[in-house]
């Protein structure tokens, strides 16, 4: 059974502040995921990491990470930022 991907408010609201090269970045990172999603392989431009339990950064740009939570068969799309973002989500969940 496939997964399904949803994106979270916050997520979409950190995309939408993006610049267009940016946000050109985030959709590219974003069908690497896909393709990992679909084939079981990680692009290596991808930067897969796991972070915690169902819990995975990947990279969108040089100083900018995407993270995604899994439950089950549903990835949500929580987070876009920084690293420094990353680390005060990961304490905040």
């Amino acid at each position: 059974m496939a997964r399904q991907l949803i994106v979270k408010a916050r997520f979409q609201r950190a995309y939408d502040k993006l610049s267009a090269p940016e946000q050109d970045l985030a959709k590219k990172a974003l069908r690497l995921l896909q393709q990992y999603l679909e084939t079981g392989h990680a692009p290596v431009g991808l930067g897969l990491k796991k972070l915690g339990p169902g819990v995975y950064e990947f990279r969108v740009g040089l100083a900018l990470r995407g993270v995604y939570v899994e439950d089950g068969l549903v990835l949500a799309l929580a987070l876009l930022g920084s690293h420094d973002e990353v680390r005060r989500f990961l304490k905040s969940s």
